[in-house]
């Protein structure tokens, strides 16, 4: 993977990202002489040998496709050296989404547990002093921050119940 003179090289630059069982890569192949931001001239998505036999089964789907769209927009602002904003809020969110996706896929991928796999989620940020384990969590599920406190609550509740530690 070469990262030599972002955008300044008549060399070709690839760079590649792993998102859940999928590599995505970009490459630019002109000068880069130009001021203006663009994208790859070339983007390659290709899924994983060792990728769960679910995701293998249903190859590039326009879900792999659009999460692989957020890694080409990381490259490309890393290919014009441009600064990452907010880039401590994507990896939290790439995070809450990956865990909760290992946790479903874990439990069989059924509705109970759900709340569970969301309290784990919210005590392991709550655990690294995330400043808004809430919040984030909201963000990268899209839902409100009240319908999670109940979604919460109740797992806390049924823990609870079932002897298991809040």
């Amino acid at each position: 993977m070469s990262q030599e003179n972002h955008g300044r090289a008549a060399r070709s630059v690839e760079l590649s990202r792993e998102d859940n069982g999928c590599f995505v890569t970009a490459r630019w192949h002109a000068d880069g002489g130009s001021t203006e931001i663009s994208g790859p001239d070339e983007v390659v998505i290709r899924v994983a040998e060792d990728a769960a036999p679910d995701g293998r089964g249903r190859g590039v789907t326009s879900a792999v496709l659009h999460r692989m769209g957020r890694q080409v927009d990381d490259m490309v602002a890393e290919f014009h050296e441009l600064p990452s904003v907010g880039a401590y809020q994507v990896m939290v969110r790439r995070y809450i989404e990956g865990r909760l996706a290992a946790l479903a896929q874990t439990r069989g991928a059924t509705a109970d547990g759900f709340q569970s796999d969301l309290l784990a989620v919210f005590d392991d940020l709550a655990g690294r002093r995330n400043p808004d384990p809430l919040g984030a969590l909201a963000t990268a599920t899209g839902r409100s921050r009240e319908a999670l406190n109940q979604l919460l609550d109740g797992a806390r509740q049924r823990n609870d119940h079932e002897g298991h530690p809040a």
